[in-house]
């Protein structure tokens, strides 16, 4: 089947958002407050690209022609596409508190004692978040994790490791490394405004937000963008609905 999409051109259009979005961070308080604020565009559109990647592997599942038989390894890759195609539709409910805002829907007082931002969320409970967190990293850590360890580190440990490759490749999407590499870019762009912007602070302008909370709300904007376009690429590339091929 003939690539229905350039990859390399899918990663410098993509290389360019993901830097064009750390922007705002240097622009005045109306500005910034506009995208990473809650309820704003990249609150909104975040939910958005986890919803797509959510179809991109619901589709997966159902146009594969993996059989779904105990006697063919296989038939775990194709329960894998179901289990990222739920994981992102969960994440896409968590991002909007399960349409509590959409629909006015008040938050319970049991809840509002353990959630960090008093809205129907498991990933806000003060086990994940604020200072009776119960564990070493906070959920926006353990999803920073996530995006690189499936954006990237596995894509590269394969492309590097043919016995695992082997291994994953009939039970496991391992997704194009080439736009892998955009996920450590992005981890990357966001660790060095963190060390530059306390040395120069005349580049962030906003009054009463603090530079961490606007750089990490572009960074998990931008790991979401990213997990959708990879699940895009993913269906276009590897997955010819109907006889599937590996992609280098």
């Amino acid at each position: 089947m003939e690539n229905k999409v350039n990859v390399n051109r899918s990663v410098v259009f993509f290389f360019i958002l993901l830097v064009v979005a750390y922007i705002p961070v240097f622009m005045k308080e109306q500005i910034l407050d506009a995208f990473v604020r809650e309820d704003r565009i990249y609150e909104t559109l975040s939910p958005i690209y986890l919803f797509v990647a959510s179809i991109m592997f619901g589709i997966a599942f159902y146009r594969s022609p993996i059989k779904l038989k105990l006697k063919d390894p296989a038939w775990l890759k194709r329960l894998s596409f179901l289990a990222f195609c739920v994981l992102f539709l969960l994440a896409t409910m968590e991002e909007i508190s399960w349409g509590q805002r959409i629909f006015g829907v008040e938050t319970p007082n049991l809840i509002k004692d353990v959630n960090v931002q008093k809205e129907l969320t498991f990933h806000n409970l003060n086990i994940f978040q604020g200072e009776d967190t119960k564990l070493p990293l906070d959920f926006d850590q353990l999803s920073a994790i996530f995006a690189l360890t499936f954006g990237f580190l596995i894509p590269a440990v394969c492309r590097f490791i043919a016995p695992l490759k082997k291994f994953l490749d009939n039970k496991f999407p391992i997704l194009p490394l080439l736009f892998g590499l955009l996920f450590p870019v992005n981890y990357l762009i966001q660790k060095t405004l963190m060390r530059v912007l306390p040395i120069f602070p005349a580049l962030f302008q906003h009054p009463n937000m603090k530079f961490p909370q606007a750089v990490y709300e572009v960074r998990e904007h931008n790991y979401a963008m990213l997990l959708m376009a990879s699940a895009v690429l993913y269906i276009l590339l590897k997955l010819d609905l109907g006889n599937e091929k590996p992609v280098s």
